[in-house]
């Protein structure tokens, strides 16, 4: 099958829904999916074992054809084809992962294991060419004399609350899943560069194509650079860019969002002083803005953090009259060492303890769904089916002990396997168990 540039095969926008569960079903997952790069098909596992190897394919399909193509099914799903740190990979396009079969490895309809299919219409729209719209629930324009308003109000919550538009920490959420950081393979390891020269480019790479309010988040993003020492002003020209575009000009006042990893916070005056890793320019949070992020987030902004976890922020700035930049909204993500997300310190020890046995699995991401949707900490995707990992750490308190048993009870009747981890103890054997033979 060989589809023309332009001529994709029949894929559709997706659109965020409001389609409820309480508890999302695994999908199937195979080790062997086979792509077709400019009309020559390859095994995945190969291109991301040797991707030096394919460079040259890979850049002729993205020529060609500008996409790459999954042969799981016909017709075959597009691919998108994305450049980082000098090395070429395929990704799910975007809103693409349920015209893939249901056991190839990109595989995804967009709400299994994630809190993604909680948004009303609009709050999220992809196109069938990649790019995708997003309505953020804070505006990056207002008045003047609007600008003083709080913003970055809880999301709503009971019956019937799916989300109209997307909080920052949905966009986290939404980028990291873009990026595909919320995923590790563990038979690629060296698909990933460790550390945040690892992480920013995948992240940049995901803001392209995506909009808000009218504007590129290339663009009203900024995402940290990693710091090069041997030339430590590479990035000062575009941070200036960013900057300039804020601060109050004709009656208004123009926002832009920052990304990076904090380094630490440190308390002044009238709140705390954000230091970021890899950059010199602080950010400053208000007082209640810095409360407000830690009751939205105990877990992430708990001191001192897990041992090699990371804490992300996405912080909405302007720039004060002093030339300071100033946060009015923010969403913090505490990750693990490889920027795997986790919503606790005992969910950092157990992604590193996958990461080390080399175990292949995907983190779900909540987005703006309610707490009572049901998502595993965890999802390992290199067996079959695919195993839930769950990680019990309030066990003392009685409604996260029945929530507990509500979730056993459902991968149960569902047979879905389980590996949980009771933190009163040790950690569970995270290793693969080993295949048994065929029988006759």
């Amino acid at each position: 099958m060989r589809h023309g540039r332009g001529r994709p095969p029949a894929t559709r926008g997706r659109r965020g829904s409001s389609r409820g569960h309480t508890a999302a079903r695994p999908a199937r997952s195979a080790p062997q999916t086979r792509v077709r790069l400019a009309g020559r098909e390859v095994a995945l596992a190969a291109l991301r074992r040797t991707p030096g190897a394919y460079r040259t394919l890979v850049e002729q399909a993205k020529v060609t054809d500008g996409c790459g193509w999954c042969l799981c099914v016909a017709p075959a799903p597009r691919l998108v084809i994305r450049h980082r740190s000098g090395v070429y990979y395929l990704a799910c396009w975007p809103g693409g992962g349920g015209e893939h079969a249901e056991r190839c490895e990109f595989h995804n309809d967009g709400t299994a294991w994630s809190g993604r299919g909680h948004y009303h219409d609009g709050a999220l729209d992809e196109a069938a060419d990649g790019s995708a719209t997003v309505a953020l629930s804070v505006p990056l324009r207002v008045r003047t004399a609007a600008a003083d308003t709080p913003t970055g109000a809880p999301a709503p919550t009971g019956p019937g609350a799916a989300r109209s538009r997307m909080s920052l920490l949905g966009v986290l959420h939404y980028l990291w899943d873009r990026g595909g950081l919320s995923t590790w393979d563990g038979t690629a390891r060296e698909d990933r560069r460790p550390g945040w020269a690892g992480c920013s480019p995948r992240v940049q790479a995901a803001t392209a194509g995506v909009s808000a309010a009218g504007v590129e988040l290339a663009e009203s993003c900024y995402v940290i650079p990693p710091f090069d020492p041997a030339a430590p002003d590479r990035h000062q020209a575009a941070f200036d860019r960013f900057t300039a575009r804020l601060g109050e000009r004709d009656g208004m006042v123009r926002r832009g969002l920052m990304l990076g990893a904090v380094r630490s916070w440190t308390p002044t005056r009238y709140g705390q002083r954000c230091e970021l890793r890899h950059h010199r320019t602080p950010l400053y949070f208000s007082t209640a803005l810095h409360a407000r992020i830690q009751r939205a987030a105990p877990a992430a902004m708990a001191q001192p953090l897990p041992a090699g976890a990371e804490q992300i922020v996405l912080a909405l700035v302007t720039r004060s009259e002093r030339g300071n930049l100033s946060a009015v909204a923010a969403a913090v993500m505490l990750t693990n060492t490889g920027f795997i997300p986790a919503d606790s310190s005992h969910e950092v020890v157990m992604a590193d303890a996958l990461t080390g046995a080399g175990r292949s699995f995907t983190k779900p991401l909540r987005y703006d769904a309610d707490t009572a949707v049901v998502l595993p900490d965890f999802v390992l995707t290199d067996t079959d089916p695919p195993t839930v990992v769950e990680v019990w750490g309030m066990l003392g308190r009685e409604e996260y002990a029945a929530r507990q048993q509500t979730k056993i009870a459902h991968y149960r009747s569902e047979g879905v396997p389980l590996l949980d981890w009771d933190t009163r103890g040790p950690l569970p054997d995270v290793t693969r168990p080993a295949a048994e033979p065929a029988s006759d």
